[in-house]
C-alpha cells in the first residue's frame, strides 16, 4: 500500500472521472524544506484532448475547476482552453486542429520556465553544457536553441514566447519504454511579451476553484528501476538543482518554486517502477508523467492524469 500520510482528503474531491473515484494515492513533499532551483520555475502540464473532450469537458473538470478559453496558437495548428492557479502555474488542455507529424499518439508533457532577468538564450547555454559534462549518462538528451511560438487570445492579444525542446535521437525512442515517441524530459516555456497575458492568474474569477485548487504539488515521472540514476542526473541538469533522494533509495524529489508567489513550492517526483501496475504503465503509457497531486485550500487531491495520456 502506498503512503499517503500527511495528504488531507480534500471534500470536494469525492467523485467519479471515468467510473473511478479519485483519491491522493501518493504524498508530494511541497512543503518540506529544501533547496529550491534558481534557475527554473514551474509553468504548466499540457493533456492533449479530442475534439469532443475539449469542446465539451468532462463533469470532473468542469466541478473542480474554472476552465477558459486560451485562443488558438500561432499557424492555427492547435487551440487551448487553460485551467489557472493563483501560484501562476496552470494545466494546457490541448485539442490539436491538425496534429503535427513529429507529435503522432505521443502521450501528455509538461513545462518549466524562468523569470527575467534569464533569458531562454541563457538557459538553453546553462543546460546543454550540463548535459555535455555528463554526455554518458545524458540519457541522449539535449535541447533545441530557442524557437518562436505565440497565441492569439480571445480578447484579441497577440502572445509571444520562446520555447526550449527537449530531442531526442530517432534511434533512442523506439523500445519497450518509449512506445508512444520520448516525452521523459520537460521543455521550457520563456514569456516574451508579459506573463499575466498569458497566465493571467493575477484575476480572481478565474483562479477561484470549486474544489479550492491553489497550484501544482507535484508532477511524478515514472521511469525503469534500472535508470532511477540516470533520470536523476538528466533532471539535475535540466533544473539547475539537486534532487532530495528519498529513505528507500526509489525516488528522488526536485523542490521548484511556482512563477506567481514566493509562498509556494511544488515538486517534480523522479520514481522507480516497483511494481507489476508500474511496469504495466511503463509498457502502456512509457517513461514520462504517471501521477500529478494538485494543492487545494481543502487539501491536496489526485488529478486523474493517466485518464488524459492518450
Amino acid at each position: 500500500m502506498e503512503a499517503s500520510v500527511g495528504v488531507r482528503q480534500n471534500p470536494a474531491c469525492r467523485c467519479h472521472h471515468s467510473s473511478k473515484t479519485v483519491h491522493v494515492t501518493r504524498t508530494f513533499s511541497s512543503h518540506q524544506p529544501a533547496m529550491p532551483s534558481q534557475h527554473v520555475y514551474l509553468d504548466h502540464l499540457l493533456l492533449q484532448l479530442s475534439k469532443e473532450e475539449f469542446e465539451t469537458p468532462s463533469t470532473w473538470l468542469t466541478d473542480h475547476f474554472t476552465i477558459i478559453n486560451g485562443g488558438t496558437h500561432a499557424g492555427g495548428l492547435s487551440r487551448n482552453k487553460l485551467i489557472i492557479f493563483p501560484d501562476g502555474t496552470y494545466l494546457e488542455l490541448l485539442h490539436w486542429i491538425k496534429k503535427p507529424e513529429d507529435w503522432r499518439d505521443r502521450p501528455g508533457d509538461f513545462a518549466l520556465t524562468s523569470l527575467a532577468p534569464t533569458s531562454a538564450e541563457d538557459n538553453h547555454d546553462r543546460i546543454v553544457k550540463a548535459l555535455d559534462a555528463i554526455s554518458e549518462d545524458s540519457l541522449r538528451v539535449t535541447y533545441s536553441q530557442p524557437i518562436d511560438g505565440g497565441r492569439q487570445t480571445p480578447s484579441g492579444d497577440n502572445l509571444r514566447w520562446k520555447i526550449l525542446k527537449a530531442l531526442y535521437p530517432a534511434s533512442s525512442t523506439p523500445g519497450e519504454f518509449h512506445p508512444r515517441g520520448r516525452t521523459d524530459a520537460p521543455f521550457f516555456c520563456h514569456d516574451v511579451t508579459d506573463r499575466v497575458l498569458r497566465v493571467p492568474y493575477n484575476l480572481p474569477s478565474i483562479v477561484e476553484h470549486p474544489s479550492g485548487a491553489t497550484g501544482i504539488a507535484g508532477i511524478e515521472v515514472l521511469v525503469p528501476k534500472d535508470k532511477l540514476q540516470s533520470y536523476m542526473t538528466l533532471y539535475t541538469c535540466i533544473v539547475g538543482a539537486s534532487p532530495r533522494r528519498s529513505e528507500g533509495g526509489d525516488q528522488a524529489e526536485f523542490k521548484l518554486r511556482a512563477p506567481g508567489t514566493q509562498d509556494e513550492s511544488g515538486v517534480i517526483r523522479i520514481r522507480a517502477a516497483t511494481s507489476e501496475d508500474d511496469e504495466g504503465f511503463l509498457r502502456k503509457k512509457g517513461i514520462g508523467i504517471s501521477s500529478l497531486i494538485i494543492r487545494s485550500s481543502a487539501g491536496d487531491f489526485q488529478f486523474p492524469v493517466s485518464d488524459y495520456l492518450h
